[in-house]
């Protein structure tokens, strides 16, 4: 199934379900007439999907318009992907994200691929980069395992747990992480994570590549990008001021971009300035 519309800057996004073992992805192609390069936008897990969604299909947008084609994505069993979250494993998603760079490397024409990875997006971005895929890696804010970006979003939840439950039913995040480590699920933003899922995550690490503290670091040969995002690029990053607050990332697309360009060489125009 197949849903294409347009923007309001005119550009083409192309909706569309990928088969996998026992789900369906949806993805979203920001379609670009003459693509100077391609890049796969790969998000963070559960929670976060939603929080950062509207930035990040900006900057999706904002690439398009500056002859980016571009491939966004939900995990299996997050966002619109079928698919039931508690069933589904780290290597999963990981599946994911090769299924899609597979498939993006095989659009013509041949055009360099950027992979950029947000949060624990970029572990997979990484790991992916590590293998030989991809021309150009970029990491916005990539944790040192996936259990850490886990132990984040479990902090941020629950603090705010504790502003709404009433006093005999706050729980914080040691209570959530005992209970966890007990093999007894738990509930986190509406996801069920599983004992098995809290194991695995201390396995899911990076290669090592790149320093995230660290704003950009070009290699020459292996183009590697990394950067630390502060409070400025919320909601991109924790603490959210405002969960539903839309914010001008203007200055983080463009110092992203000029690096991009950079590095994969790309001649391209400055058009469509208001895309995002």
């Amino acid at each position: 199934m197949e849903t294409q519309c347009s923007n309001k800057a005119g550009a083409s996004e192309l909706a569309r379900y990928f088969a996998v073992a026992g789900a369906h992805l949806y993805t979203v192609l920001h379609q670009v007439s003459h693509p100077v390069a391609r890049a796969l936008l790969i998000g963070p897990l559960a929670a976060e999907r939603h929080e950062t969604y509207h930035p990040w299909v900006r900057w999706a947008r904002y690439l398009a318009a500056r002859q980016i084609e571009v491939l966004r994505f939900d995990y299996r069993g997050m966002g619109e992907s079928t698919g039931v979250f508690e069933e589904m494993s780290f290597e999963n998603w990981s599946e994911d994200v090769q299924l899609l760079r597979d498939w993006l490397g095989r659009q013509t024409p041949r055009v360099p691929i950027l992979l950029h990875g947000l949060e624990i997006g970029g572990i997979f971005a990484a790991n992916l980069f590590d293998k030989g895929y991809g021309d150009a890696l970029l990491q916005w804010s990539p944790p040192s395992s996936a259990n850490e970006a886990l132990r984040s979003n479990l902090r941020h939840w629950a603090g705010l747990e504790q502003l709404y439950q009433s006093s005999e039913n706050r729980k914080t995040a040691s209570d959530y992480i005992r209970q966890i480590e007990q093999g007894e699920p738990i509930e986190v933003d509406g996801y069920q994570w599983s004992a098995r899922l809290w194991r695995e995550s201390f396995q899911v690490v990076p290669p090592s590549l790149s320093n995230a503290d660290v704003a950009f670091r070009d290699e020459v040969k292996r183009r590697i990008g990394a950067v630390k995002l502060n409070k400025d690029a919320s909601p991109l990053v924790r603490p959210h001021l405002r969960v539903d607050e839309v914010r001008d990332l203007t200055w983080l697309y463009a110092k992203t971009f000029n690096w991009v360009a950079e590095v994969l060489a790309l001649s391209t125009g400055e058009t469509n300035e208001g895309s995002s």
